[in-house]
């Protein structure tokens, strides 16, 4: 008859083999474990703010997997907050967890990545995430700044359960600079009444903008209307003649204190930018009339001048142009519409006058 293992060894084998199966696989700065680092996991920072486990063994910060025990907490929904834990030393907290989603921002793993959805939220149903333009020039020129304030939610809709939102700016590259494009949210506000919240802003591309406020205590938030401030910079001598270009938000999910998402609607306006040569006493030509119909659009447009035209552009809200026509000196023409996304698009139409912009909707 073969001697019986000792209780005591078979106690600390099952011990050990139940500890290897609980520990998990952290990539610093993947917050959310869903293989790609972005301003969803800065949420969840706020999220486990201030809670505390076991320290990883190694404070190895590189983009890989590290080893560690779960803690005793877990996000709504059932991960382990040891994922929050960025850096490994046992605690959650900005100056040191952030650091990591800082430097890995974009990255993904090679396997099991989980894409974030981004629902586009329905003006008048959904609450909105707009920027202020009240108060902005008409024109601004070459080699200015300017600031918006960043207001969301509105008296019509105001913001139920906000504990933190994520979205994007983005902007064309070519007369942004999106390197000093800034965002400002230490001001006292509705949404930050105490000074209990974080935030980050990341270039996340050569015309984007990743932004992230999270509160911290596990309070949520009801109300609406600044909540910040943007800061924007035209490239000098960018532009050769005054004309609008777009600035947009969009990608935004705001989150309540469960980790529960809400869908809000984004914003889209366009800033006339001039040459700085304008600023010399100089103006430019009256413009012509220009009518353009029917608007929206669908599968052509219709466009009559008071002037003879020359060219037609018609751009997205990027600043990308997307076609163009020749019109042989006419006054009226047709611009047959390819299959194009629906949306805001800027209608260009040179004249032997001058230059003339129009905002065209197209529904397709």
């Amino acid at each position: 008859m073969k001697p019986l293992i000792p209780l005591f060894i078979w106690t600390v084998c099952m011990l050990e083999q139940a500890s290897a199966q609980a520990t998990l696989q952290v990539y610093p700065g993947d917050v959310t474990n869903n293989g790609e680092v972005n301003n969803l996991d800065f949420l969840h920072l706020g999220l486990a703010y201030n809670y505390a486990g076991p320290p990883r063994d190694t404070s190895a910060l590189d983009f890989s997997p590290k080893t560690a025990l779960p803690w005793a907490f877990q996000f709504p929904g059932g991960l382990n907050m040891a994922y929050a834990d960025c850096n490994g030393d046992g605690f959650v907290n900005y100056f040191f967890d952030a650091f990591p989603l800082y430097t890995h921002y974009g990255q993904r793993r090679d396997s099991m990545v989980t894409e974030d959805v981004f629902l586009e939220g329905l003006a008048g149903v959904d609450p909105s995430l707009a920027f202020d333009t009240t108060n902005i020039p008409n024109v601004v020129f070459s080699g200015q700044q300017f600031s918006l304030p960043i207001q969301l939610g509105s008296s019509a809709i105001p913001v139920e359960d906000l504990y933190g939102i994520a979205f994007s700016v983005t902007l064309p590259p070519a007369v942004f600079d999106v390197n000093q494009t800034q965002f400002n949210f230490s001001e006292i506000s509705w949404a930050n009444p105490d000074n209990d919240r974080i935030w980050m802003m990341k270039k996340a591309a050569s015309n984007r903008v990743d932004i992230g406020w999270v509160r911290t205590d596990r309070n949520q938030k009801r109300g609406y209307g600044n909540i910040g401030y943007a800061d924007f910079v035209i490239i000098v001598d960018v532009v050769g003649l005054q004309q609008p270009y777009p600035i947009v938000i969009e990608r935004v999910k705001m989150m309540d204190k469960f980790g529960n998402y809400a869908t809000v609607a984004g914003d889209t306006i366009w800033v006339n930018v001039a040459p700085e040569a304008l600023l010399a006493d100089e103006t430019p030509e009256n413009t012509p009339a220009v009518d353009v119909y029917p608007n929206p659009a669908g599968e052509q447009l219709f466009i009559s001048a008071s002037t003879e035209m020359q060219h037609l552009a018609l751009y997205d809200m990027l600043g990308r142009k997307v076609l163009e026509q020749p019109t042989r000196r006419e006054r009226r023409t047709e611009l047959a519409l390819p299959r194009l996304a629906s949306g805001m698009y800027l209608l260009r139409i040179d004249t032997d006058r001058g230059v003339v912009f129009r905002r065209i909707q197209i529904q397709q």
